[in-house]
């Protein structure tokens, strides 16, 4: 059977059938939990252009009961419209410039696309990279394996090869990694790859594995250390030759995941200590000396959000390992707890941007992992992204491209949700309401957008809100209603422009995103 089903995945890459034509009509597909786009190799559904003169604006609603980024023009009043809630913005009190949002070019996505059809795998990439998708703007790179590979491996296994003489790239950056990174240069030229270890090789750490806990053998400027000080940078070195150059590097993925020894995953310790003195005597000098990576962002922590401020304090407050440093990698997964772990870190280091660079839903143990059509996910991701950006969060990633139905590959059975689904026998994949949730952000928010003072008359609960400037003068303002039953109609007005007001009608389970053309 799976021979046969390779087969017919190769009649699908050979037979010459029209492109994928794109339309704004979502074809449903109904589940218990809400409803999925269907896109296949004829079509493919896409965010409505926006399309608007001088003055002008639009709404683009997606909501629990089917609609997908439907747009609507709306006309601004001089008189402020009899309604209950009143949003102002001020685009005169600006924060954080918004960096951008991304995801992760795992193998487990590049194990899926490479399951579709070309056609099809390209019109994934297009979905999320181009201008009329997703409009990433940066993409997460795993240094080796991770829990969303199908099996553990590094490049260089080679015990006490202190010069990775024997470093080598392995199939799956050639099969599954780099042809799907270069597709999605094509759609956007300024995507920017950022790079994560999950572990060193095996014979690099204290429990000579790669998989499971541990930390990095030896002592600063030691053998050990410049060993994989060298490693990393023969990973930039590679992948400079297929053309590849990389903005950032996030120094260690979850660091204190590497103490728990009840991982089975690939992880390697670092404290806020530890990390601060293998940036300021290793990693930092070495790659200032590099020709290919002397010029990365380099990111600490890379963990969650309870780790702050007190990580950031212990690295940052080294005014030389801070010089190597140019921010700091959260994730998602304790977005629950309070907002002054962000707030505080902002504050102690202004100078340092906080960058979301993992976030996914159905990861916990007793969760369906894949939960076809879940609105409840949908406003997860609205909800975190809103909680991110309105305390100073300047960028946003999501865990995976594409998986499949079981929410992998994954070794170690670490099975999530995507905003993408594939299903290669029947060439179509599934878009799932994730991925709408993202599009009211990253769709609309251009590189060099600040997030802008916004607040409603009354409190109201039910309602999650952000507000942001283009640098071309249009105002971006997202709006979440949670509420299962209710339906609110909020007037937005800009202080600055006060004679404009802006109507916006918000159904039960809705996301709204106002475009307001300068």
């Amino acid at each position: 059977m799976k021979r046969i089903r390779e087969q017919a995945n190769d009649a699908e890459r050979n037979c010459k059938k029209p492109p994928p034509t794109f339309g704004s009509d979502c074809n449903q597909k109904q589940f218990k939990s809400g409803t999925v786009c269907v896109c296949d190799l004829t079509n493919c559904d896409e965010i409505p252009k926006i399309d608007l003169t001088s003055g002008q604006a639009a709404t683009f609603t997606t909501t629990n009961a089917g609609a997908r980024l439907h747009r609507d023009i709306v006309y601004a009043t001089s008189s402020d419209p009899v309604t209950s809630l009143h949003l102002t913005i001020d685009s005169s009190t600006k924060y954080q410039t918004i960096q951008g949002f991304g995801s992760t070019f795992s193998d487990a996505s590049g194990a899926n696309l490479k399951s579709l059809p070309d056609r099809l795998a390209d019109t994934v990439i297009q979905q999320y990279f181009s201008d009329f998708g997703l409009n990433l703007q940066y993409a997460r790179v795993p240094i080796a394996s991770n829990d969303f590979s199908s099996r553990v491996y590094t490049y260089n296994d080679v015990p006490d090869d202190y010069s990775m003489t024997h470093f080598a790239l392995q199939r799956e950056d050639y099969q599954w990694k780099i042809p799907y990174m270069q597709m999605a240069q094509k759609y956007n030229h300024d995507l920017k790859f950022f790079a994560v270890p999950w572990s060193a090789p095996g014979w690099l750490k204290t429990t000579n594995s790669t998989a499971g806990y541990g930390s990095l053998l030896g002592s600063n400027q030691g053998t050990y250390h410049k060993a994989y000080v060298s490693y990393l940078i023969k990973f930039f070195e590679e992948y400079n030759k297929q053309g590849i150059q990389f903005w950032g590097l996030s120094t260690q993925n979850q660091p204190t995941l590497g103490s728990d020894k009840k991982t089975k995953m690939q992880s390697m310790l670092f404290t806020a200590e530890t990390q601060r003195d293998f940036i300021k005597l290793d990693l930092g000098p070495a790659l200032k000396a590099s020709s290919v990576a002397k010029s990365l962002k380099v990111l600490i922590m890379d963990d969650n959000r309870g780790n702050l401020p007190k990580w950031a304090d212990t690295v940052l407050k080294d005014s030389e390992t801070a010089s190597y440093v140019a921010g700091v990698g959260v994730h998602s997964y304790q977005d629950d707890q309070s907002d002054k772990h962000l707030i505080a870190t902002h504050e102690n280091h202004p100078d340092y941007f906080i960058f979301g660079t993992e976030a996914s839903e159905g990861y916990k143990a007793k969760e369906q992992s894949v939960d076809y059509g879940s609105w409840d996910r949908a406003e997860d991701y609205v909800s975190d992204i809103v909680d991110d950006l309105n305390n100073w969060v300047a960028g946003w990633t999501e865990r995976n491209l594409i998986l499949d139905a079981q929410g992998g590959p994954s070794w170690v059975s670490d099975f999530t949700d995507a905003p993408i689904i594939a299903f290669p026998a029947l060439a179509q994949f599934y878009k799932q309401p994730m991925f709408y949730a993202i599009a009211h952000f990253s769709h609309f928010l251009k590189p060099g957008a600040v997030r802008i003072d916004h607040s409603l008359n009354v409190p109201n609960f039910d309602i999650q809100k952000s507000a942001f400037l283009n640098p071309d003068g249009s105002k971006v303002v997202v709006l979440q209603n949670k509420n299962i039953l209710a339906s609110y109609g909020i007037s937005v007005k800009d202080s600055q422009r006060s004679s404009d007001h802006y109507q916006v009608h918000m159904g039960p389970r809705s996301i709204v995103t106002l475009y307001i053309q300068n």
